[in-house]
């Protein structure tokens, strides 16, 4: 439970959201939600400059290196397990995968309602709303380059154009508090009470947790509430691999290679050529 508030939890919120920040503002990835659970984490991101690696390279490892070092432990921090990195094809998918983000704490029985969660969360936050976090005394060196204070602005997903920002965060807003409602229909229909702010108070960042992630399972790429919709997304996701291997084969032959967007890897270290992504 290493990311679990531990007693403590404005301290744990101060850094994280340091580290959000900083990571974010680097690599120019929009945050929309996110929320840190006490063993995981959920975020909604837009990566409009191709550094999502990047980001979360650099975000992975001053949460890894600061919890470390405030607990004064040197083992590994996160699991090696792949994260799950998926796309929403819809507005409506979009919306609702920030619902599930935000009311993790319910649906996993912690909490009754989101806004009681101790832990990092952009509950309660208005897309455009800029909140600022203080350098960690405690880990970063008051010397160093990093700065005394770090703004974090939560910026609002590229859907539903014919709603303003004030009208996405109330429309979230009425979602979350449905999903809510429901997850607490579901715990107590399965007999089951939520651990609430005391016990969560008394969990100690060196439990382990006692459900257990399911292993060797395929990790998705793509996500849709049709069928149809993950069929076209990996249509999609093959064409691309196709274009990938032939820009690949002409490269290797010594010709003009031009290889298609979504290239990271050979783009940012090898310094091929890569297409202009088409507008949506």
């Amino acid at each position: 439970m290493f990311l679990s508030p531990d007693g403590d939890p404005a301290r744990l919120i101060n850094f994280i959201g340091y580290c959000l920040a900083h990571a974010a503002n680097k690599y120019g990835i929009e945050v929309h939600a996110c929320v840190m659970m006490s063993n995981h984490y959920h975020a909604d991101v837009t990566d409009p400059h191709a550094r999502l690696p990047a980001f979360k390279q650099l975000f992975h490892s001053t949460i890894a290196r600061g919890l470390n070092a405030l607990r004064n432990r040197d083992d590994s921090f996160w699991s090696d397990g792949q994260s799950c990195d998926t796309t929403r094809p819809t507005d409506d998918q979009t919306l609702q995968d920030m619902v599930y983000t935000i009311t993790n704490p319910v649906k996993d029985g912690l909490v009754k309602w989101s806004r009681l969660w101790p832990g990092f969360t952009t509950q309660g936050w208005r897309f455009g709303e800029t909140r600022t976090f203080k350098r960690p005394y405690w880990f970063f060196d008051e010397n160093g380059e990093m700065p005394e204070t770090i703004s974090l602005t939560l910026v609002r997903p590229a859907i539903f154009s014919d709603l303003s920002d004030d009208e996405l965060s109330d429309k979230l807003a009425v979602e979350v508090r449905r999903r809510e409602l429901s997850c607490q229909q579901d715990i107590r229909r399965e007999g089951r009470r939520f651990m609430g702010d005391e016990k969560l108070a008394k969990q100690h960042w060196n439990r382990v947790a006692k459900s257990y992630a399911e292993r060797f399972t395929i990790a998705p790429k793509v996500a849709a509430s049709h069928p149809w919709m993950r069929l076209a997304q990996l249509q999609r996701d093959r064409e691309w691999e196709r274009k990938y291997a032939a820009a690949r084969e002409q490269l290797l032959a010594g010709l003009p290679a031009v290889f298609p967007p979504g290239t990271y890897w050979m783009m940012h270290f090898a310094g091929v050529n890569v297409a202009e992504r088409a507008p949506p």
